[in-house]
């Protein structure tokens, strides 16, 4: 095993773990994972592991106490299905493990994969340039790789699920250095992840009785890949990414589904709290509601506390329909990929609802759920006691005039008021409102969409960090928003990573082939206020180029003219743009802010 292999089962006393831990630490984040799902929340003691930046005795301040995703859907009988994590502190809905035939799985088998799969780029990449240096006679093997030897952990991908207990026979995915359709690293084969360093996990809602949420079971298989990136961009090196890929193994045809995004902020002390959600930017922000953090006894950040949230980068696909979405006011739309692009059927849904509970204890109405219902209400935009989310204060109105509201704290960010039903409404933030800071728990939901038997549905989430130099929270708050889109518009570099084009070890180039073709493309000035010019690359009169925003939009097109054209872009709303250009035979992009 290697000495940068960094999964520990912990025994303390009479308590032993349920699952595996693996920390990320690629970068300037420290952050724990383990091998049912769960993010942060190191068990024993149950503190909170997500360090920004991290500290080299593991001892800073860190902004999530713990994370997960819950499903929950209605089958054809009307019957609710739902698996959620919150904490683990009651039980637990999600073990390790894939399901075999029926969604089915045994002790034994979940016991073989409590475990997260680390692996580095470096150790990738390395392996296959030994095995094209082993198969090239021009190559002394000998000189460029002394002594290699595979890591312990490429020979311990779990590529192959085992076939006799009826499991899929394609799990971790893999570079197939030799093209035979297995996996083999004695042969070459490579585990294929993105970032520098990954992590890898598979985790089922089957093993057990919910004991956390007390739903009945979906039979879902969750593939999470956690990775960072090790730059020298603040942005990027403050930053987690999480892939989930979630299979329907039970035969549960899921009607109304959604998929949500819990997440247990505690910047640093977590009793003085505020919530706002981006909702354009699929955004739950967390930030402190003085200018200086401190209290609780555990790590703070003092004065000039930063902000810290999470993004969807790119949701579950929407039910099919036969037709490009062209609507983009809708509240599918609004926040989506793909919408009125050209493209049938390519549409990827955003946040449908932010939302937040407290302590039960404290907020019998709005505190923490206590029963499947009160688990899938909190997934649509309910109160625990049935009562709709409403705009304004709290969030909770007995008012029949009240507003309905899919976003709670949504400061500016949803001026046509998609989430009120169309009706524009003014700026609404916890501090505006009055609302006493505290210990907040978010949940954001993406749906309604139909999971199917035999279905898969992908997540990508990003969790950023900000913190401005003076201003107070609101500052930071600002500067995290850039960051957003800053994620965004990297994240849109990386070949295969934002959509479904090339191949699995594209993903190995880190920012791929697209960063590199993108040197190509002229674009200045950059940022821009309202006359782009694009110098077009090669000689072919027949290119064409499209502008995208951040949520994958075409927003203006143009064909070329001559060997630099000018896009007028004054009438854009500020962020980061995409460019692609089309000719030759290729496609080719590059990135621009407009301010």
């Amino acid at each position: 095993m290697s000495d940068r292999y960094t999964v520990a089962l912990i025994a303390l006393l009479d308590v032993t773990l349920l699952s595996a831990q693996g920390a990320l630490d690629v970068n300037q984040v420290r952050a724990l994972f383990h091998s049912n799902g769960m993010i942060s929340n190191q068990t024993p003691p149950g503190q909170p592991f997500f360090q920004v930046p991290a500290q080299p005795d593991s001892n800073g301040p860190s902004t999530l106490f713990a994370g997960s995703i819950w499903i929950g859907g209605m089958d054809a009988n009307s019957t609710l299905h739902l698996a959620a994590e919150r904490f683990g502190q009651e039980g637990n809905d999600f073990f390790p493990g894939p399901l075999g035939a029926g969604g089915t799985i045994t002790q034994e088998q979940s016991d073989a994969y409590d475990r997260l799969w680390t692996v580095f780029r470096t150790d990738v990449l390395h392996h296959l340039e030994y095995f094209t240096c082993l198969n090239d006679p021009g190559c002394d093997v000998e000189q460029s790789f002394p002594n290699y030897a595979i890591p312990q952990v490429f020979l311990d991908w779990p590529a192959h699920g085992d076939q006799d207990a009826g499991q899929a026979a394609f799990l971790a995915p893999f570079v197939d250095f030799n093209g035979d359709g297995l996996y083999d690293p004695t042969a070459g084969d490579a585990p294929c992840v993105p970032g520098d360093q990954a992590l890898f996990a598979i985790y089922n809602d089957r093993l057990a009785t919910h004991t956390e949420s007390g739903g009945a079971p979906i039979g879902v298989e969750v593939h999470m890949t956690p990775f960072a990136y090790s730059s020298a961009d603040p942005a990027v090196a403050q930053t987690v990414f999480v892939r989930y890929r979630i299979h329907n193994r039970g035969g549960v045809a899921l009607n109304d589904a959604y998929l949500g995004l819990f997440n247990d902020f505690d910047l640093g002390y977590s009793g003085d709290d505020h919530l706002q959600c981006d909702a354009s930017r699929n955004l739950m922000m967390v930030l402190n509601s003085t200018n200086n953090d401190t209290g609780g006894g555990a790590p703070t950040y003092g004065a000039q506390p930063p902000a810290f949230g999470l993004m969807v980068l790119r949701g579950p696909r929407m039910d099919p329909d036969g037709a490009d979405n062209a609507d983009t006011i809708t509240p599918q739309g609004f926040n989506g990929m793909g919408f009125d692009d050209g493209t049938v059927d390519n549409e990827r849904l955003g946040l449908a609802y932010c939302g937040a509970f407290g302590n039960a204890a404290l907020e019998p109405a709005m505190g923490d759920p206590g029963s499947p219902q009160e688990y899938y209400n909190y997934l649509r935009g309910i109160w625990r006691d049935d009562a709709v989310m409403t705009y304004g204060g709290n969030g909770y109105s007995t008012d029949p005039e009240a507003v309905p509201a899919r976003f709670l704290f949504p400061g500016d960010s949803d001026p046509l008021g998609i989430g009120t039903g169309g009706i524009a409404m003014p700026p609404w933030t916890e501090a505006g409102s009055g609302n006493a800071p505290g210990d907040r728990r978010a949940i954001g939901s993406i749906g309604p969409f139909t999971f199917g038997p035999g279905a898969e549905q992908e997540l990508l989430v990003a969790y950023i960090f900000a913190r401005a130099g003076s201003g107070g929270p609101q500052a930071s708050l600002e500067a995290l928003r850039v960051r957003a889109d800053s994620i965004r518009a990297f994240a849109s570099t990386v070949h295969g990573l934002m959509d479904d084009t090339g191949s699995c070890a594209d993903l190995l180039l880190g920012t791929g082939p697209a960063s590199v073709v993108a040197e190509e493309i002229g674009l200045f000035p950059n940022p821009v206020h309202d006359q782009l010019t694009v110098r077009w690359p090669g000689r072919s009169n027949a290119a064409w180029c499209e502008v995208l925003d951040a949520h994958g939009s075409v927003v203006l097109r143009r064909n070329r003219s001559g060997a630099a054209d000018v896009l007028d872009v004054g009438c854009l709303p500020a962020g980061p743009y995409l460019v692609r250009v089309h000719g030759e035979g290729r496609s080719r992009s590059a990135r621009f802010v407009k301010q």
